[in-house]
């Protein structure tokens, strides 16, 4: 592959344990790093399942004294952020273990910012804000999506402004150690299940074509792909198929090693302003905009997308290289029609004020971060195209 006369690198600050049950090496690692008080976050729902009454009891086994908080909600709000800061400070917590999606895994991450060096959220948002380490944190993620287990980043919501904002680090803002159990996602509601799956889907496909992959990240970013493509229906079908579950959450993890390095594309760019504006989570908000997206950046990286094309299992027998694109933009669509997911943004019937006003607020990340990840160069124009294209 061609890449750009100019370095990159890849770096990773995440200990990945990786099997079904391997949350029974949780007392292992926590002793490992001298954890003397545990805080466990979760959500309401996750707390009732038989994985995570399987965590606690790893944890009592060891004798560690613990607290638990359950209340985490959808899209990471800034209140459930201040909540467990002061639970954290009140209990002299020094290990947070955060089971749940992506949303409890960025509570936590901001969360242990604050507790160890004060202020607000919004003060941190950016990157290289904060100069002392974290709160320790151990990450086991019950949702195949985010991939926030292994990235340096946290994405928050802030409600008042109705903005989502990233705290990053590059080396203190990853977890300590993260579990992919293939026993995680049993529970997950099958919704849950296609959102997240898309969403991870996008971070590999994303990062394998961004102007800042390297051979390294192209082959975590590529297996990511083929190991999500291949097992999100089945899982979606029955989310106790351990081996489909633990190859999707891997490959899930895999697509969070590699955009950790390379940083992602418009569908990210568009649809973190498609989520809050039309108030959809964050994997719907990427499966409306992720088949208009791949087809528009498809002239930039042609011969990436018959590498796509083949880890999605596509037929690509006798198509010339310029209709390589239009086959992946079906498999897209069809991937995210078998999981169920049917909402288009037509369905919020935008007017043009509602699409001039995303289209702005992309194109303004898009100068700020965007220009370097993203393959295509990128006008205002061009991301009122794709809207439209997304409408239809």
């Amino acid at each position: 592959m061609f890449y750009h006369q100019r370095n990159t690198s890849y770096e990773t600050h995440t200990r990945v344990v990786v099997g079904t049950n391997c949350i029974e090496q949780l007392p292992d690692e926590i002793k490992a790093y001298g954890c003397k008080k545990i805080l466990v976050v979760t959500d309401s729902n996750v707390s009732k399942t038989e994985f995570y009454a399987n965590c606690i009891r790893y944890i009592e086994e060891g004798k560690f004294p613990y607290t638990e908080w359950k209340e985490a909600e959808e899209e990471a709000p800034l209140r459930n952020v201040d909540e467990v800061c002061e639970i954290i400070k009140k209990n002299n917590c020094n290990l947070i273990v955060a089971i749940g999606g992506g949303s409890v895994i960025d509570i936590c991450k901001l969360a242990g910012v604050l507790a160890a060096n004060g202020g607000k959220g919004p003060e941190w948002a950016g990157y290289e804000k904060y100069s002392t380490p974290p709160v320790t944190l151990f990450t086991i993620p019950t949702t195949a999506g985010t991939s926030s287990e292994v990235t340096n980043m946290a994405v928050l919501h802030d409600e008042e402004r109705n903005v989502k904002f990233t705290v990053g680090h590059r080396v203190f803002g990853a977890a300590s150690v993260t579990f992919l159990d293939g026993n995680s996602i049993a529970s997950c509601p099958r919704g849950l299940i296609a959102c997240c799956g898309i969403d991870a889907l996008s971070h590999s496909f994303e990062s394998y074509i961004a102007l800042k992959a390297n051979p390294i990240t192209e082959a975590l970013s590529l297996s990511g792909i083929r190991l999500i493509s291949r097992n999100l229906r089945a899982v979606y079908g029955n989310s106790e198929n351990r081996q489909a579950a633990l190859d999707l959450i891997t490959g899930s993890a895999m697509g969070g090693l590699a955009f950790n390095n390379t940083g992602c594309g418009n569908m990210h760019c568009i649809g973190r302003h498609v989520g809050p504006h039309f108030h959809v989570n964050h994997g719907m908000s990427i499966a409306m905009v992720m088949p208009s997206v791949a087809k528009f950046n498809f002239p930039a990286q042609m011969e990436k997308y018959r590498s796509i094309a083949d880890a999605m299992d596509l037929d690509t027998r006798g198509a010339r290289i310029a209709d390589i694109g239009e086959v992946v933009v079906e498999g897209l669509k069809k991937l995210i029609s078998d999981v169920g997911i049917t909402m288009k943004m037509s369905d919020f019937n935008p007017s043009r004020e509602d699409l001039e006003t995303i289209a702005q607020d992309s194109y303004e990340q898009y100068r700020k971060f965007y220009h370097y990840r993203n393959p295509v160069k990128m006008t205002l124009k061009d991301y009122m195209t794709i809207l439209e294209d997304c409408c239809k």
